[in-house]
């Protein structure tokens, strides 16, 4: 068993991205957010960059990003950049890097991108996993499947609260 990160923190969470040291105003993180935005893995997501939050769009080809207002930025911001460190077996629908919203692939794959810390990264779209979860958790119910449930009930909250604010959840 390994001790595995995960949240919404792309910025925080990413190894070897200290792309936010030295720089207050989140430039840096924009740009290399912009970058990854460029993959056109998403249509649209959404990172806190400091105590702001920045969505970025993908649309055939085109970039875009702004600072979100404040009363969009407030449950992102309250909810942190990171859900925890787990010292525990993950269940098998959560056994990817990435989880994507509005994600332009139709299934998982991996992440083609050289020189970006996300490059090879096992990726899969959000909405299916969350499905999957719910899945789980009835699987527990019946007792059919090894796994505490309010790990799965809280990871399943994780995963529709990321779904609904189009956030990257990453597992690191």
């Amino acid at each position: 068993m390994r001790v595995t990160s995960y949240g919404p923190g792309l910025l925080d969470l990413i190894p070897d991205a200290d792309v936010l040291e030295g720089d207050p105003t989140g430039g840096d993180g924009v740009a290399w957010l912009l970058e990854l935005a460029a993959i056109g893995l998403s249509r649209r997501f959404r990172v806190a960059v400091h105590e702001r939050v920045a969505e970025f769009t993908y649309d055939d080809g085109r970039v875009g990003w702004r600072w979100l207002p404040g009363d969009e930025a407030a449950p992102i911001l309250a909810a942190g950049t990171c859900f925890g460190d787990a010292d525990r077996d993950w269940p098998a629908a959560m056994d990817h890097d990435l989880f994507v919203p509005n994600c332009t692939a139709p299934e998982a794959g991996n992440v083609e991108a050289p020189g970006s810390p996300v490059d090879g990264w096992y990726y899969t779209p959000i909405e299916p996993v969350v499905s999957r979860m719910r899945e789980v958790l009835a699987e527990i119910d019946r007792g059919d499947y090894d796994y505490a449930a309010d790990d799965a009930a809280e990871l399943l909250d994780q995963l529709e609260f990321c779904r609904t604010h189009d956030l990257m959840l990453a597992v690191v």
